[in-house]
């Protein structure tokens, strides 16, 4: 096992662990000597990713199988399982489907995408906040948003007000816990390579690695908003100056 875990206090707590993003990003901690504690629902694929890491990293991952949609499921009991973490990473999310009127649906989505990683964030803020507030280090967590919720669209705006208000809680986690030692990072993807673009089409569309990749870079920099690729934050920034006469007529 890679002893820069133990020398330097470098743990990692990922929330929605086996997500198509999730595993090139936990491949980049444990390169960095990170020690991993994975969270997910799959018990079968937390395990592979588990064996993956310690076959080419020698890092032993720690594991959590918890069910996000489970009546018992709770935020403060994963946090308190973790154990002793300087980093949480939160990705749990789904796009639901494409029906944002069906009631169900809209449970489900804002379920997933906003009340599940607020409360994961609001109680690991508490704890790395507990743990940091007296020490020169930092305690950091990585929230992941999306474009969508920049501006609501007719093609997803379910999950789009689900990403925009975890962004929004993100913001205001960021101004209370700033001098309290946590460091809150907002990541704004844009299309990405995974299951949940399966069938689309854009030139617009990042791989799951180089978007890993770029939040690992602006996590160690300390960011406190980040859009992967970097063009996106250009991008949002059109459409949201676009006036709302206009941008209702567009079929976006």
């Amino acid at each position: 096992m890679n002893t820069s875990t133990a020398t330097f206090g470098l743990n990692a707590v990922i929330v929605g662990a086996t997500s198509s993003l999730a595993q090139p990003l936990c491949h980049a901690l444990a390169a960095r000597g990170f020690g991993l504690v994975l969270v997910a629902r799959d018990e079968v694929e937390v395990d592979l990713l588990a064996r993956d890491i310690l076959t080419r990293h020698e890092i032993r991952a720690s594991k959590i199988i918890a069910d996000f949609l489970d009546s018992g499921f709770s935020a403060e009991g994963i946090i308190e399982r973790a154990g002793p973490f300087s980093h949480l990473i939160i990705l749990a999310g789904d796009m639901g489907t494409a029906d944002p009127t069906n009631i169900a649906n809209l449970a489900y989505t804002m379920h997933l995408n906003y009340t599940v990683p607020a409360q994961v964030a609001a109680a690991g803020a508490k704890r790395l906040a507990e743990r940091f507030a007296q020490e020169k280090k930092r305690g950091h967590i990585a929230i992941v948003a999306s474009v969508a919720g920049d501006r609501g669209r007719q093609s997803n705006y379910a999950y789009g007000a689900a990403k925009a208000a975890l962004a929004t809680f993100a913001s205001g986690l960021r101004n209370k816990y700033c001098k309290l030692g946590v460091a809150v990072m907002t990541v704004k993807p844009g299309f990405i390579d995974t299951p949940m673009t399966w069938g689309m089409t854009s030139p617009l569309m990042a791989s799951r690695e180089s978007v890993a990749a770029g939040m690992m870079k602006a996590m160690l920099k300390g960011k406190d908003v980040v859009y992967l690729p970097f063009f996106w934050r250009y991008i949002m920034l059109i459409i949201m100056h676009i006036p709302e006469r206009v941008f209702k007529k567009l079929s976006l």
